[in-house]
């Protein structure tokens, strides 16, 4: 089984806004990619100890994909810091509250906004960086992820990924249903309804007939 960092350092931050009412999901991207994500790398006292920024702003999926979409988020947002002191200071300044913080109402509404915590099983390096990636949430126990790292792994020679990787979550703002997590990257050549299929008859396997939700995402790294 590959190494968690379960109770360890570093801190992998996962944001999902709810899109600002009357803003589009173009407009969200726009926002996000142009004006917001710019606006905290030019900040170093709020980005300066990320050792990641990656946003990653959801795509159409087919109709036929096996697995269901997870409905009203249209972008999820990945920072690394290397400790949870790093986290804190990041937010705990004047470039945040006088600049950063002030623009998140121009593309996300507070009520209905997840930020959650992830302990990450990196199982094969390169999905942050991958053209797609897959997003599969689960209400899936840490108990119940045992061995499913491994599967993963199978999957990403059988499909031609590019990097995957599954995470224990719990919320530290709003709610959240799903407590598990896979990422998968997908290459230009990755055979997306048959992993999808593939991935959905050996979940239903390894945890049973747990809730499960998708997104389809295009990664852009800032950091």
């Amino acid at each position: 089984m590959a190494e968690s960092s379960i109770g360890l350092d570093p801190v992998k931050l996962v944001i999902l806004p709810r899109t600002r009412a009357g803003l589009t999901k173009a407009g969200l991207r726009q926002h996000l990619e142009k004006v917001h994500g710019p606006m905290v790398v030019a900040e170093p006292d709020v980005s300066g100890r990320f050792s990641g920024y990656v946003h990653h702003y959801v795509q159409d999926a087919p109709s036929s994909l096996a697995l269901a979409p997870l409905q009203d988020r249209d972008a999820v947002t990945v920072i690394r810091l290397p400790s949870m002191t790093d986290l804190a200071s990041s937010k705990a300044n004047a470039a945040y509250r006088e600049n950063i913080g002030p623009d998140e109402d121009n593309f996300r509404e507070i009520i209905g906004s997840v930020a959650l915590l992830a302990d990450e099983v990196a199982i094969v390096p390169g999905a942050d960086d991958a053209p797609l990636k897959l997003f599969v949430f689960r209400t899936a126990t840490s108990k119940q992820c045992a061995g499913w790292d491994e599967k993963i792994g199978h999957l990403h020679v059988e499909f031609d990924l590019h990097g995957a990787a599954m995470n224990i979550s719990r919320p530290i703002e709003g709610t959240f249903p799903y407590s598990q997590f896979d990422e998968i990257g997908l290459t230009a050549t990755s055979d997306l309804s048959g992993l999808a299929a593939s991935i959905v008859h050996q979940a239903h396997a390894h945890f049973g007939a747990v809730d499960t939700k998708m997104l389809l995402t295009e990664p852009v790294r800032f950091v």
